[in-house]
């Protein structure tokens, strides 16, 4: 079941702006940090201590209210010698918030092309109007290929100084 979304929130996203699928997993890491944390027999701040951090930014860990950088788990797993299982599951969730913005930088772009092709075709249908594809290179932001669309409109204003 999705929660209503917040003012300003797009409906089915978390309130850390995270998908659903990438928060539900920091809670899944923050559940796992406070597990290991009792077991050792450490309060928050006992552990915030050992690992170089505040107890609030444990805090908001174990609760998966806020995105912790690698180190913060790394640190967590060295104070509670974990082996690394909590810099893993950051990782993994890491690999899913890529994958989840290269996927919606993916669909944007397709979007873009779309209206791009259609105000192509539209604007060839106008007497007078040179339209073409100039170029296909590549995007300075994700690599993929970008048609690049020119639109020769001819000037129709009058003259400067000329009486209609």
């Amino acid at each position: 079941m999705v929660a209503p979304a917040e003012p300003g929130q797009a409906p089915g996203r978390a309130s850390t702006g995270e998908s659903e699928n990438v928060a539900a997993m920091q809670k899944d890491l923050g559940r796992q940090l406070a597990a290991l944390r009792r077991e050792a027999g450490l309060s928050q701040q006992g552990l915030a201590v050992m690992a170089g951090f505040s107890r609030s930014a444990v805090s908001l860990a174990e609760i998966g209210r806020q995105c912790q950088a690698r180190e913060f788990w790394r640190a967590c797993d060295n104070a509670l010698d974990t082996g690394g299982v909590l810099a893993d599951g950051a990782d993994q969730i890491g690999a899913v918030r890529h994958a989840e913005q290269r996927a919606a930088a993916s669909a944007a772009q397709e979007a873009r092309q779309a209206r791009a092709l259609t105000a192509l075709a539209a604007a060839r249908q106008l007497s007078g109007v040179t339209a073409g594809v100039t170029a296909v290179q590549a995007c300075p932001h994700c690599g993929g290929e970008v048609t690049v669309l020119t639109t020769l409109i001819p000037d129709t204003a009058p003259p400067r100084g000329a009486r209609r």
